[in-house]
């Protein structure tokens, strides 16, 4: 992963997934774009890091990586358990709740990965969450997306938590 505008201002952005055991501290790594780019980074970058498979938990709609897999609606399996890290697949099913619950799940020092569209269209996609907020006679069209807005500008903001484009080859 190249690092091109890697600190992009922000100091401490390009070692937010090293550390983390020192400080005893969460890290959150965003990988950005097209999701089975941003599955194989995954991959790459869970290869690299000294964390023990057994460790290691996928919360997707598909089971596409060697490790443990929970649904997004099964994300509640997670509570009052410990992981080292959590790859959180946000494409298809994005449910703040069960981010909410993964988060918890990462033991200090642990690393969450995002996994979530591109950035800048993320928040106007709709899937399966919108889908059950949509109630006659509104449709998936009518849900406005204001929390991946939120939650976008967050992750783009917040000094613990480096963005990498896989499209690009950028690290925010």
């Amino acid at each position: 992963m190249a690092r091109r505008n890697a600190t992009n201002g922000r100091r401490g952005r390009t070692d937010a997934p090293r550390g983390a055991r020192a400080a005893d501290e969460r890290r959150v790594l965003v990988l950005a774009g097209e999701r089975a780019a941003c599955l194989s980074a995954a991959e790459r970058v869970l290869d690299e890091l000294p964390l023990p498979l057994t460790g290691t938990t996928l919360v997707s709609t598909r089971d596409a990586l060697a490790c443990e897999r929970v649904g997004p609606r099964n994300a509640d399996e997670l509570l009052g358990t410990t992981r080292d890290a959590v790859v959180f697949d946000a494409h298809e099913d994005c449910r703040p709740n069960a981010l909410g619950r993964v988060v918890g799940a990462v033991d200090g020092g642990g690393l969450l990965l995002l996994l979530a569209p591109p950035l800048d269209e993320w928040p106007a996609r709709r899937d399966a969450f919108d889908e059950g907020l949509a109630v006659p006679p509104f449709d998936v069209a009518d849900v406005a997306g204001r929390f991946r807005r939120r939650l976008v500008d967050t992750l783009r903001a917040h000094r613990g938590i480096a963005v990498y484009d896989v499209n690009s080859d950028t690290l925010e």
